[in-house]
């Protein structure tokens, strides 16, 4: 006679739960059969998760790598020896890295992947230059430029994480990094060339600080704001 372990109702002959409470019912005489086993996972899901991520890196590793050897083995075929497929080579390298270290990263994705870029992109020019002989142009240009865009987009991440812009204003701060780095580049290009006057970055710091100033002064207007957002969804 067996009764359940909720509720008290007697059970019925090979009752599997409570007709009453539906609790299932374990008779500890019944033999447990094979077939009614449950298989339990072989691997935990971190362990799956880095074994996904082994995998995928290998797999993208070698389709990288086909090219690579491919441009190389044309290069070498030409004659000339290695030319121009050290340039392709080398990008495919520093483009695996670029990719491979922020997805073992499990904490500040977006700050790791975005050193990792800078990195591998200051590498790639300096050894175009020093490859090409194409002159003096990574100081005094690329440098300052692809440093400034870097620190700026990790300011705008780090704002944009810990809640001080929105999607909106967001907008705004892109925009104002945009004329930021085209006035910057045109003071260098002019420096470069031993001009003073600048060409083009005013057509471009104008309508990035017009709308910048506009996003921004919505953003603090919460009536406007609000009309937007009922009417747009954003």
């Amino acid at each position: 006679m067996a009764y359940c372990v909720h509720c008290g109702v007697k059970l019925g002959p090979g009752e599997k739960a409570c007709p009453l409470c539906h609790t299932v019912s374990v008779d500890p005489s019944e033999t447990s059969s094979p077939s009614s086993e449950r298989n339990y996972p072989t691997h935990t899901p971190e362990q799956l998760l880095t074994r996904s991520k082994r995998y995928f890196l290998s797999l993208f590793g070698i389709l990288l790598l086909v090219p690579a050897l491919l441009c190389l083995a044309i290069d070498l075929l030409g004659g000339n020896g290695i030319t121009w497929s050290v340039y392709a080579f080398t990008a495919l390298v520093l483009l695996y890295i670029t990719i491979a270290v922020p997805i073992w990263v499990e904490k500040h994705k977006p700050y790791f992947a975005l050193i990792t870029a800078y990195g591998c992109l200051m590498l790639y020019l300096k050894m175009v230059e020093e490859a090409s002989h194409s002159g003096n142009w990574f100081f005094p240009i690329v440098l300052p430029c692809v440093t400034l865009f870097t620190l700026l987009t990790l300011l705008i991440i780090r704002l944009y994480r810990h809640g001080k812009l929105g999607r909106f204003t967001l907008c705004g701060a892109v925009l104002l990094e945009i004329g930021i780095l085209s006035l910057l580049i045109d003071i260098l290009i002019a420096a470069s060339l031993g001009r003073v006057a600048l060409l083009w970055s005013p057509y471009v710091l104008a309508p990035c600080l017009f709308v910048a100033a506009l996003i921004f002064f919505i953003n603090g207007n919460h009536t406007i704001r609000e009309e937007i957002r009922r009417r747009v969804h954003f």
